[in-house]
């Protein structure tokens, strides 16, 4: 009865062993279940952006009386419906696409991170974005990239339903309060600072988005804050040759689009027409970005 006992002690004692470790491999994969789910859900609601409906339609684009004169003539451009960030992305929402993929995260040069605008990002950085935030969201991905030792080539699928930047005609109609316009001299209002952080109220630096009045489609700060990326590769002379339905920029080229006004710029430069351009790998203190997709 003795060994028999033993025997009983010594299998009862590997059996809750056994047990043991059976529910803490358990538990681990419940907690490393619970945690992936948690970050799933965290990085998918953090990063769906919030989008205004832009009812298309008929415009003039570009200034003739400009000093700048790659933005005339002036021309009639025709738009089908698409949707435009309501708010520039924000250091918050490219951090995390940071942290998921392993990209390196912009430098903010000590002038805060969180809510305010993403700043020194890079054209082909903006696309990486948009394609992986298309893929966050089920979305087909707009853009097909191929990448080199030489060069990255970028092509767009305007019919794919992901995000993408705006073209260079989308960004203005926008900007100009679309079919809603009142004429105003920037993007939401006559007064400077009422509707951009610019050179005169910023403080030297940039601000949360969505601080200032939005424009007549309820979209912020689009001539102030930074400047933001287009799809469009540059040519000075675009405007002559333009189609008046969609344009989506020249067909060859290297550098690229971005616009508005931004936190350390004077009033002048404010302006919706401007543009300015700069290699797609290219990166500046404040150049950022929003996106855009498909209605």
């Amino acid at each position: 009865m003795i060994i028999n006992l033993n025997l009983f002690l010594i299998k009862l004692s590997g059996f809750c062993k056994e047990n043991v470790r059976n529910k803490l491999i358990y538990m681990k994969k419940a907690i490393f279940s619970i945690v992936s789910l948690i970050f799933v859900a965290n990085t998918f609601f953090a990063q769906k952006m919030e989008m205004v409906a832009v009812q298309g339609g008929t415009f003039i684009m570009g200034n003739d009386y400009s000093i700048n004169q790659d933005e005339s003539p002036e021309h009639k451009v025709t738009l089908s419906d698409y949707s435009i960030g309501k708010y520039e992305v924000t250091f918050e929402q490219f951090d995390r696409f940071c942290i998921s993929t392993g990209w390196e995260q912009p430098d903010d040069a000590r002038l805060g991170r969180g809510k305010n605008p993403v700043m020194n990002i890079s054209w082909e950085s903006a696309v990486m974005y948009c394609n992986w935030l298309s893929k966050m969201e089920a979305l087909d991905r707009c853009y097909t990239i191929q990448r080199d030792s030489l060069a990255t080539v970028v092509l767009c699928n305007f019919e794919a339903n992901g995000y993408r930047l705006p073209t260079e005609a989308e960004w203005e109609f926008a900007a100009k309060g679309g079919t809603q316009s009142k004429g105003y001299a920037f993007s939401g209002g006559n007064n400077p600072d009422e509707v951009a952080w610019y050179y005169s109220n910023s403080g030297g630096k940039p601000h949360p988005v969505g601080t200032k009045k939005p424009n007549e489609l309820g979209i912020h700060d689009m001539s102030g804050n930074v400047r933001e990326w287009c799809w469009d590769l540059y040519e000075s002379d675009y405007y002559k040759k333009s189609p008046e339905s969609n344009p989506a920029g020249p067909a060859e080229g290297v550098r690229r689009v971005y616009r508005g006004g931004a936190w350390n710029f004077k009033l002048d430069f404010l302006r919706m027409t401007a543009r300015e351009y700069m290699g797609p790998s290219k990166s500046y203190g404040n150049v950022g970005f929003r996106v855009a997709k498909k209605q």
